[in-house]
């Protein structure tokens, strides 16, 4: 990619290089990308590659060591990466460095020959004048994507915001209680929008602003660009984030598709997953609902000893029994000896249970979440199956 700057001082051409524009794979489906590395990763053919090899000795080594001992050496590696966020400079640092570390660990892997030193072109600011000629290097790029990702992030909680004061002017308990989580992160994104800027003139001399402003962005990526709603598995060292996935099925009817993320996974980041229809979605946010009413409930009567209440369950005929063939979901509101409160999804296979517990902040964000998505889903599903006499009937 070549980008050409003016400059008012002196005359300043900036010559930007990356690599080929066919773009191969990566170890993971970029479909199913979430996070903002995830994203970069899928736009290069470069940390694609890197990807792959990391992927490769990730792979040797669980064999080889056993999983336990492969996440040791993994799963730090993974988050540096991914507090790199959209920054393509130290995604690449972080995987080369992923790599180095699997290589001492026995995985018989190596680095690509491009990655070794040699005189590589690089991005470069070429100063031109009668007296001296100068080279500066400048790595905008980075800062520019992470900025864009982060904009896009504060324009998807604004909206989600004006959406929530509506539902609380009506007398929605939770989404009162959701408008100042919200806030508070919007409060954070607009800090780090702030650092980002103030990192870019200070360091080069130059303004940096959102250029995604003005996009149309889809329900799917709205989806994916909102904050993290997490949950964890009690009694295991597991946290992750819920995902809904809008989707039309192949019988013409809009649904959803519940995805339990764990972010420490450097391949199957879905753990699980299950389709919810429209009634069943609006069961789910109904029952969030009463699970925070249920939690002020018990605050205000302090009450301090273990209590499970469930909420709502589906599909009602095979709540009852959870034997082989029975498969349900329900919504729990529970209370701790402690007096804290939160809730929990559980997923009913037969006899077989898998819990996912929320935070009451968790359970705010996550109804939140819900009607955002589900608002913005329902509005693109109803412009693309829109009917001719629908039309003639809008422009009379």
């Amino acid at each position: 990619m070549t980008g050409i700057f003016k400059v008012v001082l002196l005359s300043i051409c900036m010559i930007v290089a990356h690599g080929s524009t066919a773009i191969a794979s990566p170890s993971f489906n970029c479909a199913k990308a979430s996070l903002p590395d995830e994203f970069v990763i899928c736009s290069s053919n470069r940390l694609s590659e890197l990807d792959r090899i990391v992927a490769s000795a990730y792979a040797y080594l669980r064999s080889s060591l056993g999983s336990t001992r492969v996440k040791q050496i993994g799963l730090p590696l993974l988050r540096m990466r991914q507090s790199c966020k959209s920054n393509f400079d130290c995604i690449q640092a972080r995987q080369i460095d992923a790599i180095r570390a699997y290589q001492a660990a026995g995985a018989p892997v190596s680095l690509p020959d491009w990655t070794r030193p040699k005189q590589a072109v690089r991005s470069q600011t070429i100063i031109k004048t009668n007296v001296v000629e100068t080279t500066i290097n400048i790595d905008v790029k980075g800062i520019q994507a992470e900025l864009n990702s982060t904009a896009l992030q504060k324009f998807v909680l604004q909206e989600l915001l004006e959406m929530q004061k509506l539902k609380s002017a009506s007398g929605d308990q939770l989404s009162a209680f959701a408008i100042g989580v919200l806030r508070e992160l919007s409060g954070d994104i607009d800090t780090q929008m702030g650092k980002l800027k103030k990192t870019a003139q200070s360091k080069y001399g130059t303004s940096i602003f959102p250029n995604n402003a003005d996009k149309e962005i889809s329900a799917r990526d709205k989806s994916r660009n909102f904050p993290p709603v997490p949950y964890y598995v009690a009694g295991q060292q597991v946290v992750g984030e819920f995902w809904l996935e809008p989707l039309v099925k192949d019988t013409g009817e809009l649904a959803y598709r519940l995805n339990f993320i764990d972010p420490e996974e450097e391949a199957e980041r879905i753990t699980s997953q299950f389709e919810l229809n429209l009634k069943e979605l609006a069961d789910v946010r109904t029952a969030l609902s009463t699970t925070y009413e249920w939690s002020e409930t018990a605050k205000k009567n302090k009450i301090r000893r273990r209590f499970k209440k469930t909420a709502v369950c589906f599909p009602e005929a095979q709540c009852v029994d959870k034997v082989t063939g029975n498969t349900s979901t329900q919504v729990d509101f529970l209370i701790y000896e402690d007096g804290a409160t939160g809730a929990r999804i559980v997923r009913n296979k037969g006899a077989y249970v898998q819990p996912y517990n929320l935070s009451i902040d968790s359970v705010a964000l996550l109804g939140a979440y819900l009607d955002f998505v589900a608002a913005a889903a329902e509005a693109e599903f109803n412009a693309g199956s829109v009917t001719e006499e629908a039309l003639n009937d809008l422009f009379k």
